[in-house]
């Protein structure tokens, strides 16, 4: 039977942290474009605050995702920190996202940091002893 070793969970960790990564900032750009007064007055979309901070977290996990790739512990560590927050920043939005496409978005953010998380922290099987 196949296991998923170290080294293969470690790089789908870090391109799926670096998809998710450049997805936020591509998908933040909209909110960052209206502005802090206009976004938080609106109601539509998350507080300027959480969209500043996704933006922040998915550059460094960018970067992080780099770090994962090569196996340095540096890499590996960042990408669990910044994952870990990027879904609890995300986790509100399960329940109070003002629209179903932001409630999605939350949902799934939380789970793909979840994914990305564990895939850093994967072991090697041991071998059965008799």
């Amino acid at each position: 039977m196949n296991h998923l070793s170290r080294p293969t969970a470690l790089k789908i960790a870090a391109v799926i942290s670096f998809l998710v990564a450049v997805f936020g900032v591509i998908t933040s750009l909209p909110f960052l474009a209206r502005g802090a007064q206009a976004l938080d007055s609106a109601g539509d979309a998350p507080p300027y605050v959480v969209i500043m901070m996704g933006v922040l977290l998915s550059v460094v996990a960018m970067i992080a995702a780099y770090g994962a790739w090569k196996q340095q512990r540096w890499g590996i560590i960042l990408t669990i920190i910044a994952n870990t927050l990027n879904g609890l920043l995300a986790a509100p939005g399960i329940f109070f996202a003002p629209s179903s496409a932001l409630f999605v978005s939350a949902l799934v953010g939380v789970i793909l940091s979840s994914i990305i998380v564990v895939l850093c922290l994967w072991r090697e099987p041991r071998p059965a002893t008799t």
